[in-house]
């Protein structure tokens, strides 16, 4: 299979699946796409996923400009000083362990989110009361604040996901707090979790694991073609349709997960 049809497969499967999870950045299937399909090595995968990642965070945060422009003045801070500086540290710890363990180590990972991320397709879903939570839990809050960051930016930097699937049930179903305000602020820290993993696998990463010139380009045309085929589901995919599709889609990532092991 030649590189070019491997990548239109990717971005066919990849773009269909993520619209019917109405999913926007943390498109983690493109990973074990990249690595089962495409037959390219963890690291290569890991570091072409990023820029799907931070291209998609950052189109949503495009798209949702006037939000950012009314968040408050003290939460404004935060996402300009402490959120960054968190991810960063994060960020730079999963980096050191991604340049230094096994390929093993790395698939294992990747096996085993892919059964969580599985799990939580097939047993988490939102209740309608669930998705405005108006009095979410101060703990819970502070939690999300400062380790939500740090967490996304090391994972970044380690196997590329930001696990925003498993971040954001327990933000909205033990923490109350609002769907939207939340994902919000996971795109945010996504997109600094993975600017600051592409900058770290550029510069600091040891030979072979490196970020390399046809990582970034193939990482950029990707996107670009899973954006376009998930328009394109966008618009003839019916909302009656997600839940036995988020089944379905969970029980196939649990199976595919033992692949890795």
């Amino acid at each position: 299979m030649t590189p070019i049809f491997s990548f239109l497969i990717i971005a066919f499967i990849v773009g269909i699946v993520t619209a019917g999870l109405n999913i926007k950045f943390d498109r983690f299937f493109a990973i074990i796409l990249l690595a089962q399909l495409a037959k390219f090595s963890v690291w290569e995968s890991i570091n072409i996923f990023l820029w799907i990642l931070l291209f998609g965070a950052g189109f949503i945060l495009l798209k949702n400009k006037d939000k950012l422009k009314n968040i408050p003045a003290k939460n404004k801070k935060n996402f300009l000083t402490l959120v960054p500086l968190l991810a960063l540290l994060g960020a730079w710890a999963g980096t050191v362990i991604f340049a230094n363990v096994s390929e093993k180590t790395l698939l294992i990972t990747i096996g085993v989110l892919a059964l969580l991320y599985g799990l939580r397709l097939v047993f988490l879903h939102f209740k309608p009361h669930e998705l405005d939570y108006k009095n979410e839990k101060p703990l819970y809050q502070k939690i999300c604040g400062f380790f939500g960051p740090v967490i996304s930016g090391f994972f970044a930097g380690f196997v590329g996901t930001t696990l925003k699937p498993l971040k954001i049930p327990f933000a909205v179903k033990l923490g109350k707090m609002t769907l939207s305000q939340v994902y919000l602020g996971n795109t945010i820290t996504a997109f600094y979790a993975s600017l600051f993993a592409i900058i770290l696998h550029c510069f600091y990463a040891t030979p072979g694991t490196a970020m390399t010139e046809n990582d970034i380009l193939s990482g950029i045309s990707l996107w670009i073609g899973i954006h376009i085929m998930f328009g394109l589901t966008m618009m003839v995919f019916k909302d009656r349709w997600r839940k036995p599709f988020q089944i379905i889609i969970g029980l196939i990532l649990m199976i595919v997960a033992f692949k890795f092991f």
